[in-house]
């Protein structure tokens, strides 16, 4: 029996430990049905999706600390850019790149692998909208801009045939 006079905490006083940003990702994750790799000790989630024309391995790297918490968003394209064309896909890059609002193209010089990359920073919490929105922003620009990598890696196409190709409306052919 408690002495009279000492506060005893109830349950409903009792406040539940914050949860990590990793938590909370993987928590996103699993409540949207994404099948991921989790790799807590290096702070990623590595899932594969399929995008129009192909399947992107997705890679989402979090930051947490008392200052910035920050998800970056990568999807990798399935492709290896040959060294002989690897100026034009720069170059095709560059054009695509002036034109976004959001995210941006890379290419690893070293082997040609090409990936769109996207990120969100706050110096709160970073919601559950916030995640959607650079998961799905990310896999929209990978998408949106496939097909002109495409041409410009592995055709003969100059690299301003790739602006041609990303004006044109979503779901139009390439023919």
């Amino acid at each position: 029996m408690a002495k009279a006079g000492k506060n005893i905490a109830l349950a409903d006083d009792i406040v539940p430990p914050k949860k990590s940003l990793f938590d909370r990702v993987a928590d996103y994750l699993d409540a949207n049905d994404w099948r991921y790799r989790a790799v807590r000790e290096s702070a990623y989630f590595s899932m594969d999706c399929r995008i129009a024309e192909a399947s992107v391995r997705v890679v989402l790297n979090v930051t947490e600390g008392d200052q910035l918490n920050r998800i970056l968003t990568l999807s990798v394209y399935p492709i290896f850019v040959p060294e002989n064309r690897r100026v034009a896909v720069l170059k095709a890059m560059n054009e695509i790149n002036f034109s976004l609002v959001f995210g941006c193209l890379e290419m690893d010089p070293a082997d040609g692998q090409v990936r769109f990359r996207t990120s969100v920073e706050a110096d709160t919490d970073i919601t559950g909208c916030m995640m959607d929105r650079v998961l799905h922003g990310n896999l929209a620009g990978a998408d949106r801009h496939f097909a002109a990598l495409m041409g410009a890696a592995f055709s003969v196409a100059e690299p301003e045939a790739s602006n041609e190709i990303v004006s044109r409306p979503h779901g139009a052919t390439l023919q």
